[in-house]
């Protein structure tokens, strides 16, 4: 710690390196910046975003990039925080949604943590009335194949597809009920029925869970790149002025005998400081990350489609070896309803992530609402989710049930369940084509 007082000004020197250090006090608090090079030509400091070892939420560099100024205490104490476990002012939750504010000048302002993760406008970035909605370009690979978001929605539904092909096969007895059991690896039941998920499961939906994952550990990747930028441009404009004034005494010298003079001087003179390095995605999540519900939701969903590949695995080596009842009881329908049931916690955060509420994302409650690509995208993946963890709970907890209801829970288990999938996954692929669409 360096006391401002003490040191007389606002300037000290790093012990270790004799850096120049520039204190700064704004608002109730201290952040030291660290500029390297000497006068004019030292760097101009990044974000505290860019620094690796940030400790306040994503939203405030956002936020400051559209006020044109750091969010200030004040204003940070006048915000609404929307998340879990509660809804306050001034005072965060545990896991941050939402954040709703007014500057000191008046501006207004909503930050989302869905939209900051999914690389879209921020509602004090999108115009009103919306601009209309494109549905097309969503499948234009050259525009959005750099976007993980359209990765993530684009294997889900291809996913999704795979499920309700089996889901509708499953439906039919020579599937389902084929007159020899087990039926053999190579059979019609197991290719129309156990094959396609495990393709689904293991090529699609597993790499967009582990995508989403990276996705939410960098949702400050844009503000860290913005803060580069800057730091560049500044750092080219210094290095630009130091060439104009080394041309001019080099001009200036020229007339005279003191040649000699500059290349002593030249020499003396400390090598200009390198240009900052580009900012790289993390691979771990940091302290921001953590405090966000957006990381949470991301890492349930992955424990899920693990579960759900333990089950489906299991399903497959039963087509060839015959199992035991209890094992398809306790492995497959069980490790069903948990892999669903993480399914479905992790759509919830993600209604939370969205609207900042616990319930709007999961009923319509606005019209608003259903105009709202974001929004069809966590409600639909939520009731996907519900009827995957229905279906698992039904075949653990009955035994006996018969073929028409078998057929029953089959529609509404996987049928329909794929089918709010590939909904949601729709809506994810617009949502990342109309980044200027809420």
């Amino acid at each position: 710690m360096v006391d401002v007082e003490a040191t007389g000004g606002p300037r000290v020197e790093c012990a270790m390196c004799a850096t120049p250090i520039e204190l700064k006090v704004d608002a109730g608090y201290k952040e030291e910046v660290a500029t390297t090079g000497s006068g004019e030509g030292g760097l101009v400091p990044l974000s505290r975003s860019a620094s690796f070892s940030s400790l306040h939420h994503n939203w405030e560099d956002d936020v400051a990039e559209f006020l044109h100024h750091d969010v200030s205490r004040t204003c940070r104490d006048g915000c609404r925080y929307h998340g879990i476990p509660f809804e306050r002012v001034g005072h965060k939750p545990l896991l941050l949604a939402t954040v709703q504010g007014t500057d000191e000048d008046g501006q207004a302002f909503e930050w989302i943590a869905r939209r900051c993760r999914k690389r879209v406008k921020q509602p004090y970035e999108c115009p009103l009335p919306p601009p209309k909605l494109l549905w097309t370009d969503a499948l234009a690979f050259k525009r959005h194949y750099a976007k993980p978001g359209w990765w993530i929605a684009f294997l889900f539904a291809v996913g999704s597809v795979f499920w309700l092909f089996t889901g509708i096969a499953r439906m039919t007895t020579p599937i389902s009920k084929p007159e020899h059991w087990p039926p053999g690896l190579s059979s019609l039941s197991a290719g129309m029925s156990v094959w396609p998920e495990v393709v689904a499961l293991y090529l699609m939906y597993l790499p967009a869970c582990i995508i989403q994952v990276y996705e939410a550990i960098n949702m400050d990747l844009e503000s860290r790149l913005r803060a580069w930028r800057c730091a560049c441009a500044r750092h080219e404009t210094a290095a630009n002025a130091r060439a104009a004034v080394r041309a001019a005494e080099e001009g200036a010298g020229s007339g005279g005998g003191g040649a000699k003079g500059q290349q002593v001087a030249a020499a003396a003179e400390p090598p200009p400081a390198p240009a900052p390095p580009r900012p790289r995605p993390r691979l771990l999540p940091g302290r921001a990350d953590l405090r966000t519900v957006s990381f949470w939701l991301a890492a349930m969903q992955l424990i899920g489609i693990f579960v759900f590949c333990a089950a489906v695995t299991t399903e497959l080596v039963g087509k060839a070896v015959l199992l035991d009842d209890a094992i398809y009881r306790w492995v497959v329908s069980f490790e069903f309803f948990i892999g669903g049931a993480l399914f479905t916690g992790s759509s919830w955060m993600a209604c939370i992530e969205e609207t900042g509420s616990y319930w709007r994302g999961a009923v319509p409650s606005r019209w608003s609402d259903l105009h709202s690509v974001s929004w069809a995208a966590v409600f639909f993946a939520l009731h996907g989710s519900l009827g995957f963890m229905i279906f698992g709970i039904v075949f653990f907890s009955y035994l006996d049930i018969g073929w028409a209801s078998t057929q029953g829970i089959m529609f509404y288990g996987q049928v329909w369940a794929s089918t709010c999938f590939i909904i949601s996954s729709t809506a994810g692929l617009l949502e990342q084509a109309n980044p200027e669409h809420l």
